[in-house]
């Protein structure tokens, strides 16, 4: 008998499930991410606000904050509402800040930006819409989005350096200079967004791009990247009287969604039509070729490519893309989880149709008695990153409240690849080696690839941390369902006897 250690390798779906030899690899990492040395959980979802006021779905998330404020924005069809504080009762509503007018429906989610004190909105189909943070209410009670006069419909909207800039874009009297908007890119006056209109005595300007297609996202910072449907490219402040130089960075690699864009630490990271990519700037570079992308499109629902959203979480280094399943699975939503630190990546499942990155005030103990006078009815922890004012964490939307994932690890697995300990042998011993919890075991064994994968009952790790097992084959899977409050996963180690063969 000869103990093996198995330590969690890569998830790589996409790569052959055997190789001829002992491999970490993994054939599914399922509601957990990668870590520094492992796995961690990932927790499970808590409602932490009410409906929206109309009912309607939530298709957006935003958080804004200055020095005294921090402010939660959420978009549905026709309305943009704000939350003081996410930590609301269940029972409790958003207030709704919408122009006065309202809007009209429209099918692309709303997406938001920071422009110093003010927050810019965009459906694709009103002019960019401002709020003012700090700003006096109005007549109802609290301010309100408005109309930028002069700013064009866009359906994509970043910050660039001082500027705002859109991307397919449509401004007035463009139909009649034969100007179209899914090629274009339009700029606001430096440091001001409310001045559209370019002059000899300010910056804003526009750039139609000839080739590439249309402009599906523009990812901000101190460059921008224009992502269309067939190019990526690069723009450059230079100043006047150009203001921005467009240099292409590929001309073979688009942009599947600008919903599934984002930016972080100047990296941006999307889904072309090949799949997950991410540039710096100057070189595209698959992070998903050989080892998510095939699995990714075969769960994906490429009808409904721009119902993606995408968040950052900083806590766990992670990028999270929220997917659409087909109808016939359930949960209907996918999420996919890159560490940008690992490389790694792992996927799970959710109820929650927009993910995004959150933010409050911070609370106290005395600070709740109002909203949870009893504290054990709290929709989450009291050591929840929520608490802590103005830290990002990850939230997303279910229906129309906000939810935040909070603490408690969902039901997870690792499954190992087919691992391979001579012709034949048989595994007769699991230990787990997880943090702070333990594991329960299922095994599944064949003599040929071509041999039923059937995993057999689970087998219980006992208090003294082993979970007898008796599978005997050429070829070994194992699915490790880690238990209790655990917080890291790191392997096993199996105990592994040669078999004899007539």
């Amino acid at each position: 008998m000869e103990t093996k250690r198995i330590l969690f390798g890569e998830w790589m779906p996409d790569l052959p499930d055997n190789e001829g030899k002992p491999t970490t690899n993994l054939d599914m990492a399922y509601n957990v991410y990668s870590s520094s040395t492992g796995y961690a959980p990932f927790p499970e979802q808590k409602r932490v606000s009410g409906d929206t006021p109309s009912g309607e779905n939530i298709n957006s998330l935003f958080v804004a904050q200055d020095k005294v404020e921090v402010v939660i924005f959420a978009g549905t069809n026709k309305y943009l509402y704000r939350q003081n504080d996410i930590l609301l009762r269940t029972g409790a509503s958003t207030q709704d800040i919408s122009r006065l007018d309202g809007y009209t429906t429209s099918q692309q989610n709303w997406q938001f930006a920071q422009f110093g004190k003010a927050v810019l909105a965009t459906n694709g189909v009103q002019r960019i819409q401002k709020y003012i943070l700090g700003s006096a209410p109005d007549e109802d009670g609290y301010p309100r989005f408005k109309d930028i006069p002069t700013a064009p419909r866009c359906k994509t909207m970043a910050v660039v350096r001082d500027f705002v800039v859109t991307g397919n874009s449509a401004s007035d009297g463009d139909e009649a200079l034969g100007i179209d908007a899914y090629n274009k890119v339009q700029w606001s006056d430096i440091n001001n967004e409310d001045v559209w209109i370019g002059s000899d005595s300010n910056q804003a300007g526009y750039q139609t791009l000839p080739s590439g297609g249309e402009v599906k996202a523009v990812l901000g910072g101190e460059f921008g990247l224009v992502l269309q449907d067939k190019a990526i490219q690069r723009m450059s402040y230079v100043g006047t009287p150009f203001v921005f130089q467009f240099d292409m960075i590929s001309d073979n690699t688009g942009c599947l969604s600008g919903t599934s864009a984002i930016t972080h630490n100047g990296i941006g990271y999307w889904i072309s039509e090949s799949g997950f990519v991410a540039c710096d700037g100057s070189v595209v570079t698959p992070i998903g070729e050989g080892k998510i992308n095939d699995w990714f499109f075969n769960q994906f629902d490429q009808t409904q490519a721009e119902d993606i959203s995408v968040a950052i979480d900083p806590l766990k280094s992670l990028i999270v893309w929220n997917y659409p399943r087909p109808d016939s699975e359930t949960p209907t939503r996918g999420m996919m989880f890159y560490n940008y630190d690992t490389q790694r990546w792992s996927t799970g499942v959710t109820e929650a149709s927009v993910v995004a990155e959150l933010a409050t005030q911070g609370r106290t103990l005395d600070s709740l008695d109002p909203d949870y006078p009893v504290l054990d009815e709290m929709p989450v922890s009291l050591d929840s990153r929520l608490f802590i004012g103005g830290k990002f964490a990850f939230c997303g939307a279910v229906d129309a409240h906000v939810v935040a994932f909070d603490l408690i690890p969902l039901d997870c697995y690792l499954t190992t690849n087919d691992l391979e300990f001579g012709m034949f042998s048989v595994a007769t011993l699991a230990q787990p080696i997880v943090e702070n919890g333990s594991a329960n075991f299922q095994i599944t064994s064949r003599n040929k690839l071509s041999g039923l994968i059937d995993f057999g009952a689970t087998s219980v790790t006992s208090a003294e941390n082993r979970a007898d097992l008796r599978s005997g084959g050429r070829y070994h899977r194992l699915r490790v369902n880690p238990t209790g409050a655990w917080t890291k996963a790191v392997g096993f180690d199996l105990n592994v006897t040669p078999q004899g063969q007539r």
